[in-house]
C-alpha cells in the first residue's frame, strides 16, 4: 500500500491536491492484511475526519477484487456518501489505478416504480390526486419511456402522492406470481448489480433482505465495507421495527379488489363477494373501535406493556374478523398452485386481490405482535396517537446473522466515531460483532492548535422553567461574539423553535439565521457555506453529514451532553433489560459518541480554526463520567452564567 499511499506513491504523483497521511496508509494496510488472511474476518477501525478513509478502504478492496474476481459491497447510511462514492471516489480511483471497475448504486425498493401498482393508475380512466388525473398521465407517459424505473426521474415534485402510490415495496410484492415480473424494475436493477465489481447500497436495504423480508442479499459479496458503521444498530432496529396504525388499516380496507374468479373457481375456493364485503365492513368497524378505545383509555403515549384486558379483547376481535378474509385469499393462492401453468392467466386477473390479501395478512401479524407484549423487555412496545409500535430494545442479538452463512464475508467496519474511551467495546456490544482486529487512528490535524473547548455552566437544571430562556441568551451572546459562522446543535425541537425564533428577533446582531425545517437540509447547508456570517440552528440530525470547512463554520454550540430522554420507551426497556448497569453500559457511551460526532463538525481541514462551546457544566463537574476522555485533547476554558451573561472570569 506504500506504493499507492506513500510520500512517493501513485496517489501523491497522480492526484492533484493529494497529501500523504500516515493514518490513511495504516488503514489501507490493515484492510489488505485482512484480505490476505492475516487478521481474521472482521476489522473495526476508527478514522477521524481528514484521514481519507474512503480511498484507504476502496483502493486495496478494488485491486483485490479485480485480481480475484470477487465482488465488494459498500454499505453506508447516508445518501450524501453514496453520491460521493458513485460520482467522485470510484471514478477517480478506477482512473488512477488504471483498472476497469464496473460499479453502481443499488437503491432500495421504494426508489423504483412497481408496474403492478402503476397499472392501477390507468384503471377506468386516470386516478385523480386532486388534479383531474394529470399526475397519473405524467407517470404513465414516463413509464412508457424509462429504462431504469427510478422514481427520481419522474417529472413531479418529490413526495408527490402519485409517486408514492407506485413505489415498490416488500409488502404486497407477489414475486414470481406477479403478472409484471418480466418488467420488474427491482429485478432489473438486481441483474445489473450482479455484473458490478463494486456495489454501493445502504444498511436498510441490506438488513431488509438479511432479516427475512427477501431472503439473503441478492448480490453475493466476498467483502463488505461498512462505512458509517456506528449507524448499523440504528438501521437494524429501524428495519426490524413493527407498527400497526389505524390510518393504514382504514386506507387498506377502503377498497377490496375482486379475484376475478369464475363461478366454479369461487365455489372451489369458497369465495363469496358479498360475504367478503360484509366481513371487511365489520373488520373496519372493529379496527376503528379498537384504536378509539386505545386513544381514550387514558394510556399515555409511551411504553405499552400492560394493556387493559378489555382492550386486548377488542384487539382479538380485530384478528378474528380478519382471519376468514385472509384464509379465503390463501385458499385462492393454493388453488392457483394446483392449476399450475394454466393458472397463470387467472393469477394475472387476481393479482390485485392476492396482493391485497397478502398485505392484510402482514398487517394482522403486525397487529398481533404489537398487542402481545410478552417479549418485553427484549422488545420495546409503545403507544403513539392512533398507533402501536415495537422494536428490538437492542440489536446485538439479531444483527450478526446479517453477516453469517456457510462462507461469511470479510468485513471492514469503519467510522469517524466508533470507539468510546479508546475502545470498541460499546460498538461491539451494540452490534453483537466481535472484531478480530481493530485500529484506532488519531486525527491528522493538529487539533490542539486549531480549536478550543469552551464549557459553559448555565447554573440551571434542564428541567427549570427558565432553562430555555437562558440557552437562548447564551447562544445569542456566543454567536454575536463570534460574528456568526456558527452551527447550533440543540437536543429538542422545542428548543430549536425557541432558540431559532429568538435569534431571528435579534435582527441587529449582523448575521443571517438559518433554521432546520425551513428548507431542505441540502439547501440550508449550501446557504450556510456561502454566507460566512450566517448561523445554522439544527437538532440531532445535523450532528452528522455537515461538512463545512473554512470560515463559514468557526464555532459549534452544543446545548448539553446528548443523553436520551429518560422516558423514551426504548431507554426504559433497556433499563429493565440491563438493570442498574444500563447507564454505564449503554446510556453514557451512547451520549459520548453523539457528543464526539457533534464536536467533529468543527475541524474538517488543516486550515480550519475555531471553538466548540458545550452549555453543560457536567462535562467538568462529573469527572466520573469521563466525558472529556472521548473528546480531542484541546485547550479547555470554563465559564459560568451570572445574571443572564456569559462571564469568562467566573463572576461579575
Amino acid at each position: 500500500m506504500t506504493d499507492l499511499f506513500g510520500p512517493d506513491g501513485l496517489f501523491c504523483n497522480n492526484l492533484s491536491g493529494f497529501e500523504y497521511r500516515p493514518q490513511q496508509e495504516r488503514l489501507s494496510q490493515a484492510v489488505l492484511g485482512l484480505l490476505k488472511g492475516r487478521s481474521g474476518r472482521i476489522l473495526a477501525a476508527e478514522a477521524p475526519p481528514g484521514v481519507g478513509k474512503t480511498f484507504a478502504l476502496l483502493a486495496p478492496a478494488i485491486t483485490w477484487a479485480r485480481a480475484t474476481g470477487n465482488t465488494v459491497l459498500v454499505l453506508t447510511s447516508s445518501i450524501t456518501l453514496q453520491e460521493q462514492l458513485i460520482n467522485k471516489d470510484l471514478p477517480t480511483l478506477s482512473e488512477v489505478l488504471g483498472l476497469d471497475v464496473p460499479f453502481g448504486l443499488l437503491k432500495g425498493r421504494g426508489n423504483y416504480a412497481c408496474m403492478r401498482k402503476a397499472s392501477e393508475l390507468g384503471d377506468e380512466g386516470l386516478l385523480s390526486f386532486n388534479d383531474k388525473g394529470e399526475a397519473s398521465g405524467v407517470i404513465l407517459e414516463w413509464l412508457a419511456l424509462t429504462e431504469e424505473g427510478d422514481l427520481s426521474e419522474v417529472p413531479l415534485p418529490p413526495g408527490h402522492p402519485a409517486v408514492e402510490r407506485i413505489a415498490g415495496s416488500f409488502r404486497g410484492c407477489l414475486g414470481a406470481r406477479c403478472p409484471y415480473r418480466d418488467r420488474c424494475f427491482v429485478q432489473r436493477a438486481l441483474r445489473n448489480a450482479s455484473r458490478w465489481t463494486v456495489v454501493v447500497a445502504n444498511y436498510h436495504l441490506y438488513f431488509s433482505y438479511a432479516f427475512g423480508k427477501g431472503g439473503a442479499f441478492p448480490v453475493p459479496a466476498r467483502l463488505v465495507l461498512c462505512d458509517e458503521a456506528h449507524r448499523m444498530p440504528e438501521a437494524a432496529s429501524s428495519v426490524s421495527a413493527v407498527s400497526t396504525r389505524m390510518d393504514d388499516w382504514i386506507r387498506h380496507l377502503r377498497r377490496v379488489p375482486s379475484p376475478g374468479l369464475s363461478e366454479l373457481g369461487a365455489k372451489t375456493v369458497g369465495y363469496d363477494q358479498q360475504k367478503t364485503l360484509d366481513d371487511v365492513k365489520s373488520l373496519n368497524r372493529a379496527v376503528k373501535l379498537f384504536f378509539e378505545r386505545l386513544d381514550s383509555s387514558g394510556i399515555k403515549n409511551g411504553l405499552f406493556i400492560d394493556p387493559p384486558a378489555e382492550l386486548v379483547r377488542e384487539g382479538l376481535d380485530v384478528l378474528d374478523l380478519a382471519a376468514p378474509v385472509v384464509a379465503t385469499g390463501r385458499r385462492f393462492s393454493s388453488y392457483l398452485d394446483d392449476l399450475g401453468p394454466s393458472g397463470e392467466e387467472m393469477a394475472r386477473d387476481g393479482a390485485e386481490y392476492l396482493a391485497w390479501v397478502q398485505v392484510l395478512d402482514e398487517m394482522g401479524q403486525a397487529f398481533r405482535w404489537c398487542l402481545d407484549v410478552s417479549d418485553y423487555p427484549d422488545w420495546t412496545y409503545w403507544k403513539e396517537d392512533g398507533a402501536l409500535a415495537s422494536a428490538p430494545s437492542r440489536c446485538g442479538d439479531i444483527l450478526p446473522r446479517a453477516f453469517e452463512g456457510d462462507d461469511p464475508p470479510y468485513m471492514v467496519a469503519v467510522s469517524a466515531t466508533m470507539a468510546v474511551d479508546g475502545r470498541f467495546d460499546y460498538w461491539s456490544r451494540e452490534t453483537g460483532l466481535e472484531p478480530d482486529d481493530s485500529l484506532l487512528l488519531d486525527s491528522p490535524f493538529p487539533l490542539s492548535e486549531q480549536m478550543e473547548l469552551l464549557v459553559v455552566d448555565l447554573g440551571i437544571a434542564v428541567t427549570d422553567e427558565k432553562y430555555d430562556d437562558r440557552v437562548c441568551r447564551v447562544v445569542r451572546k456566543l454567536c454575536k461574539e463570534n460574528g456568526g459562522a456558527s452551527l447550533v446543535l440543540l437536543s429538542s425541537t422545542r428548543l430549536l423553535k425557541r432558540v431559532g425564533g429568538y435569534l431571528r428577533r435579534c435582527d441587529g446582531d449582523g448575521y443571517n439565521v438559518l433554521i432546520q425545517g425551513d428548507l431542505p437540509k441540502v439547501e440550508l447547508l449550501r446557504r450556510f457555506r456561502e454566507d460566512e456570517s450566517s448561523v445554522l440552528v439544527g437538532t440531532v440530525s445535523f450532528r452528522e453529514g455537515v461538512d463545512v470547512p473554512g470560515d463559514s463554520l468557526t464555532q459549534v454550540i452544543i446545548d448539553r451532553i446528548p443523553f436520551p430522554h429518560p422516558d423514551d420507551p426504548i431507554q426504559r426497556a433497556r433499563r429493565d433489560l440491563e438493570g442498574p448497569s444500563s447507564f454505564v453500559k449503554s446510556v453514557l457511551p451512547n451520549a459520548k459518541m453523539h457528543l464526539r460526532q457533534a464536536v467533529g463538525r468543527l475541524i474538517r481541514s488543516y486550515g480550519d480554526k475555531g471553538r466548540v462551546a458545550v452549555l453543560d457544566g457536567r462535562l467538568l463537574s462529573r469527572r466520573n463520567w469521563r466525558v472529556l476522555d472521548s473528546l480531542p485533547e484541546v485547550p479547555i476554558r470554563k465559564t459560568r452564567v451570572v445574571d443572564r451573561a456569559v462571564d469568562p472570569t467566573g463572576g461579575v
